[in-house]
């Protein structure tokens, strides 16, 4: 069974930073840099930034942003195509196991360069973020964790939301990700996608090597096990805010998931 601390399951915002670049000298490559180790999302608030990767040259522009790490195969910067003057905010986050794996499905579903609305979801946490990081007070690391999972999430339902009808395998995964603290049953996300349960069940195995039932799953687990270091939680109130429908089902399956009952998971 897994025995990672759970601490060490949480990212940490490394970095929030804003800037502005007026000539050609702004290059980066992820390749051989020196500060290896991050995830970073960076969102295009004025003119333009091109990104170079195996496929070739792309640019994000206003209303976009790029998603990288750093250590790949990977160039950004600016080149004489790029609008100018290059504005940009940035955050770095520290590679947890689920922190890479939303990347990485952010990554391969939808590419480095993604919608990023000014007047959405994600814009509006990546510039409380750097609010934050201004003020000094990014110091609460459960709350900067929580932030940061809702920025990855904030940026997914932006891609998603428009691939309901022409995706409904990748909208169910997204419905999953974002609803699983509800107790709903599988049955009845699969109703609301518009798809039978074992047409759903065999594309989503066949799309992410797993079935729906188990993604969801892990999803609760994993919630419930960093929910039960708020002593003020209850075993039931972390059961119910984990998406179970009774203790004696939550206490089963984090048992048979952890190899320990929830009671070892307390502070």
């Amino acid at each position: 069974m897994r025995s990672t601390p759970v601490f060490q399951s949480f990212p940490e915002i490394s970095l929030v930073q804003r800037e502005k670049h007026t000539d050609l000298d702004y290059f980066w490559d992820n390749n051989v840099r020196e500060d290896q180790g991050g995830i970073v999302i960076q969102r295009t608030i004025r003119g333009s930034v091109a990104f170079w990767d195996a496929e070739g040259r792309k640019e994000a522009r206003e209303g976009h942003m790029l998603l990288f790490r750093h250590g790949e195969n990977t160039q950004y910067g600016l080149d004489e195509r790029c609008d100018l003057p290059y504005e940009l905010i940035w955050v770095q986050l520290s590679e947890t196991p689920m922190v890479v794996g939303l990347y990485e499905d952010l990554l391969q579903s939808f590419g480095p360069i993604l919608r990023m609305d000014p007047k959405g979801e994600a814009s509006y946490l990546l510039e409380r973020l750097s609010e934050k990081k201004e003020q000094g007070v990014l110091r609460d690391r459960f709350a900067d964790a929580e932030m940061a999972f809702q920025l990855l999430l904030g940026i997914y339902r932006e891609q998603i939301s428009s691939r309901r009808g022409r995706d409904p395998i990748a909208y169910g995964r997204h419905l999953l990700e974002t609803q699983f603290r509800s107790p709903r049953n599988l049955k009845e996300w699969v109703a609301e996608i518009g798809l039978s349960r074992e047409h759903f069940t065999r594309e989503f195995q066949h799309r992410f090597g797993e079935s729906p039932a188990r993604f969801l799953r892990e999803l609760r687990l994993n919630h419930s096990k960093n929910l039960l270091l708020n002593p003020g939680l209850t075993v039931e109130d972390v059961a119910l805010n984990s998406g179970f429908v009774s203790v004696k089902t939550f206490h089963r399956a984090f048992k048979e998931y952890f190899g320990v009952p929830p009671s070892d998971g307390r502070p």
